[in-house]
């Protein structure tokens, strides 16, 4: 019987999601899969360390799980949502054994009589297709939370296990599924206690018998902390959450208060669900007091079932436990409120919803056909929510619907801008930009692509000087110091480029343009050194490579210059531009042999370059080759009847060969 319940909940759960398969990549997709160099080798270190500010930052081992899809897919989408449903999925079953296990412990076996072996089925069935989690299989970044939560889950169940077969080997379990979930978010960090309060609640009639029982189990528990603090100390995502951010804890909790009040909307009618709700917004306490009067009235709750029903106090406990990590006192300055962030805390919504309805009717018949109703219900909201998601521009469009803020602006304006609506872009970015400092960023770069530099300059410095901590301002600055060199503001372009060096190291546009702002000022020894730097990080580039090896030349490095410019020879044998470049040098060295079969080679790739052909005519005269030379002018003349300089060579030989 219980096979047939697990098969019953992996069909029901992909027919839910059977339309989510081809979604395209969204939000913060782009930056974890198709900009993520991290997951293109699986087997290196790298993969292990995602570069700060990432979505995946110190979060290894979804990064794995990315650089798992990569390597049998590449960036195609659907590999990555089989993943993601998978990962539900699997979530959803741990979610049954978990509740098999709690509905055995003696507090809790007699209580619900015969019925009590389907109460762990409804409860993952629910959950399983419940609209509210579509945001964590369908936005392909979400699924740190679906790994987390299947670690959290599996903490839980090898710690119940624990109690039924005493040994070292469950707690063993216990602990290191804790650990792989800190690899996986933060949010982990409520295991250790999620696990004493259940037992303290429904195993032990004290703390000091848990204690006593239990202790080796809680210290390998929250010895688990220490690699959370580890993970935390290297800084992954200071610029976008933490108490280092320019969102104040007392601000961002009264959002938190507006934000758990919808979530529990969503829970009972989950319509208009958003998926992105946009940054904190100032707030008072007397304009969000009706929000943060229900929450304290359920916190009192829950206080209050503590005494009289425990295991009703339980539920509350998990709901606000495990929604605590993201919406209390910790400020996140880039998200006020995420659906995915009632992953967990939605069991426990779904576990009374279950407990009540078992409670209110003793008859199966009953209970089956409205958990049956329910899923039909859930099931067939979460599947339109699903197409939605198949569509950027809808989901922009109905997010700024359902949740009017500067950043659905920006995200709608964003998308219209791919779909080549730009006249229907603009108002929306520029209405963004009013409260959502982020948009002058889209602004400022769609201005720099239409030629308004003047006014793409003043949104980018906007940006930069709003938003100093956020992962795009080197990309921002990058684009400043190309527009002040399309302007010929040599220093500010300079200082620009500098500064985005300076905060994004590893940023290979940024060494570019700062390397050609420098060859344009002739500053030669630094620009040489910029050009280096840049080409060790992107070797293929001729065109930085041609000018490395004109600096070296003009430094007097000619041995070095030919070096370089062999190098973009070999890097684009097709390159007739590369080609003829090596010749010219070779020639102003007076290696007149590699000079001429440089030229015939780059004459093979453009026979019709008039160039080229003098190039190689100069190569034949200097070997006394008059004849051959000649007739190396003739055909430049033939080429270009107006180049002087092919015309004056092909004077000077025939005034010799006439001696």
């Amino acid at each position: 019987m219980r096979s047939v319940r697990v098969l019953l909940l992996i069909a029901i759960a992909c027919a839910a999601y059977a339309n989510s398969l081809n979604g395209p990549l969204l939000l913060d997709d782009e930056v974890t899969i198709v900009e993520n160099p991290q997951i293109r080798e699986l087997w290196r270190r790298d993969v292990l360390m995602p570069e700060r500010e990432l979505p995946v930052a110190g979060r290894p081992l979804a990064n794995v799980t990315f650089a798992i899809n990569y390597a049998i897919g590449g960036t195609g989408v659907r590999g990555y949502h089989v993943a993601n449903l998978l990962l539900h999925v699997l979530c959803g079953l741990v979610v049954f054994v978990v509740m098999q296990q709690i509905l055995r412990l003696p507090a809790l076996r007699p209580r619900f009589g015969e019925g009590t072996a389907d109460i762990p089925c409804a409860v993952a069935l629910l959950w399983l297709v419940h609209p509210l989690n579509s945001e964590v299989v369908n936005y392909l970044t979400q699924r740190t939370e679906s790994l987390m939560a299947i670690f959290y889950l599996l903490t839980i169940a090898a710690s119940l296990r624990a109690l039924e077969a005493p040994g070292r080997w469950w707690p063993v379990i216990a602990v290191v599924a804790c650990a792989l979930g800190a690899l996986c978010k933060e949010s982990i960090v409520t295991a250790p206690v999620a696990v004493m309060l259940l037992d303290r609640l429904l195993v032990f009639d004290s703390w000091r018998s848990a204690w006593r029982a239990r202790r080796g189990l809680y210290l390998g528990l929250f010895a688990t902390w220490v690699l959370l603090a580890a993970i935390l100390l290297t800084g992954p995502r200071i610029r976008s959450a933490g108490f280092g951010t320019d969102v104040g804890t007392w601000n961002y909790l009264l959002n938190q208060a507006v934000m758990i009040t919808r979530y529990l909307w969503l829970t009972i009618w989950p319509r208009s669900l958003v998926v992105y709700y946009g940054w904190p917004q100032p707030q008072t306490l007397g304009g969000v007091f009706p929000y943060v009067a229900l929450v304290l009235a359920l916190v009192a709750g829950v206080v209050i079932a503590l005494k009289y029903r425990p295991t009703l106090a339980l539920a509350g406990l998990w709901f606000f436990l495990t929604l605590a990590p993201t919406s209390s006192v910790l400020p996140i300055a880039t998200e006020v409120g995420a659906e995915r962030r009632m992953y967990l805390p939605l069991l426990a919504l779904v576990v009374l919803a279950v407990v009540a309805l078992w409670s209110a009717t003793k008859r199966p018949q009953v209970r089956l056909a409205v958990v049956a109703i329910l899923t039909v219900l859930l099931g067939t909201a979460t599947f339109a929510r699903n197409r939605e998601y198949a569509d950027t521009l809808r989901l922009a469009e109905v997010t700024l619907a359902r949740w009017p803020t500067g950043i659905s602006h920006q995200w709608l304006g964003e998308q219209l801008l791919i779909a080549g609506r730009r006249d229907e872009a603009m108002p929306h970015l520029r209405e963004a930009i009013k409260d959502a400092p982020r948009a002058h960023y889209t602004l400022g770069m769609q201005l720099y692509k239409e030629g308004t530099l003047d006014e793409a300059i003043s949104e980018l410095q906007a940006f930069v000087r709003l938003q100093p901590l956020l992962l795009e301002v080197p990309a921002a600055q990058v684009t400043l110091a190309r527009a002040y060199a399309r302007q010929q503001r040599w220093a500010q372009a300079e200082t620009e480029a500098q500064d985005a060096i300076r905060k994004a190291p590893r940023s290979v546009e940024a060494r570019a343009v700062y390397a050609e702002v420098l060859f344009k000022q002739e500053k030669a020894p630094e620009a040489i050194a910029a050009y280096t730097a840049y080409l060790a990080m992107r070797p293929s580039d001729v065109s930085a490579m041609t000018n490395l090896a004109i600096l070296l030349i003009s430094s007097g490095r000619v041995d070095e210059a030919l070096t370089v410019f062999r190098r973009a020879a070999d890097t684009e044998p097709s390159n007739g531009d590369a080609r003829r470049n090596l010749a010219t040098a070779l020639l102003d060295a007076n290696r007149l042999d590699d000079a001429a079969l440089e030229a015939r080679r780059a004459i093979a790739l453009r026979p019709r370059d008039p160039v080229t052909y003098d190039l190689l005519g100069q190569a034949l005269a200097r070997q006394g080759r008059l004849d051959e030379a000649l007739a190396q002018f003739d055909r430049a003349v033939q080429v270009d009847p107006s180049y002087a300089e092919a015309q004056q060579h092909r004077n000077q030989a025939r005034t010799l060969l006439r001696r």
